[in-house]
């Protein structure tokens, strides 16, 4: 027992011993790796803003795939140049670095670290960004949380949800992912009517709503099809109180929430201007008198 802890003294003088005279290389190393990481910032950044500037929003999907690129590359660079420097700075302070890089110590060091979780993540990162699962600023549902995709490494998805949560998701416990926003997405709207309602003249009143919606210049450019309704203007479900429409429209990525709420808009607007009930559930009751 007396002779681990004169050990552990003697290799704790020898380590402080070390720093003392190996401190300016120290701080060079430390300098060095400050220097990467910033360097590496400032890439990142200027090209965030030249693929801005030099790809049009008609290459969004391009635009997407390079900005995940970067910054799985730069988060690589980062992480490489740190471990890289812990291990020249544990060199210098006389920590054996050799048996750390060994076989049976690589094994020891890993087993303690719990890195076959870290090994999933990074596996599972590696297919999602060789399969294009995502791009940076997609719309995604992962499990119970929809959100924008932040951040993407190789180990961690960062995505933000409606409320503003940033939730940090392993890369290893996606099992089932939904994307919103790839390539094209779609409005889907229900339109129910009163049953007194004639169908065809709904149907009439709705092309003439996507008519309006297809020349308003604000939003003609992010539709990409224009809206129909579903089975060639048929009726999508007899409800237990309305008829109900199916709508729906092809649009850019990310645009189908603002075209499926101006649909709704447009939709009750010239409804209440011509009409059409549109019917709410109400509950009768009856008061039996038994006098």
């Amino acid at each position: 027992m007396e002779s681990n802890t004169d050990s552990l003294q003697t290799a704790t003088v020898n380590i402080f011993k070390n720093v003392m005279d190996n401190w300016l290389n120290i701080i060079i190393i430390v300098a060095a790796m400050l220097v990467v990481i910033f360097i590496v910032k400032i890439i990142t950044s200027r090209m965030k803003r030249l693929v801005e500037r030099k790809i049009s929003d008609d290459k969004i999907l391009i635009k997407k795939r390079t900005f995940t690129l970067t910054s799985v590359i730069s988060n690589l660079i980062i992480i490489i140049s740190t471990v890289v420097g812990l291990l020249i700075i544990a060199d210098q302070i006389g920590i054996p670095v050799t048996p750390l890089l060994a076989g049976a110590g690589v094994i020891g060091v890993i087993i303690g670290l719990g890195a076959q979780s870290l090994i999933k993540d990074l596996i599972n990162g590696i297919f999602i960004l060789l399969e294009q699962w995502y791009q940076l600023d997609d719309v995604i549902t992962v499990g119970d949380t929809t959100g924008v995709v932040e951040r993407f490494s190789l180990k961690t998805t960062v995505i933000r949800d409606l409320e503003g949560t940033l939730h940090f998701i392993p890369n290893g416990e996606i099992k089932k992912l939904g994307n919103r926003t790839h390539t094209w997405s779609k409005a889907l709207i229900n339109v129910s009517v009163h049953y007194n309602e004639n169908t065809d003249r709904v149907v009439e009143v709705l092309e003439e709503i996507f008519d309006e919606l297809m020349e308003d210049k604000k939003y003609k450019d992010s539709i990409l099809e224009r809206p129909i309704i579903l089975g060639d203007g048929g009726v999508s479900e007899l409800g237990d109180s309305a008829v109900i429409f199916t709508v729906t429209c092809k649009v850019k990525p990310a645009e189908q929430w603002i075209i499926g709420k101006q649909l709704k808009k447009r939709i009750k607007d010239k409804f209440d201007m011509l009409g059409i009930e549109i019917p709410y559930p109400c509950t009768n009751i009856y008061l039996r008198n038994k006098d």
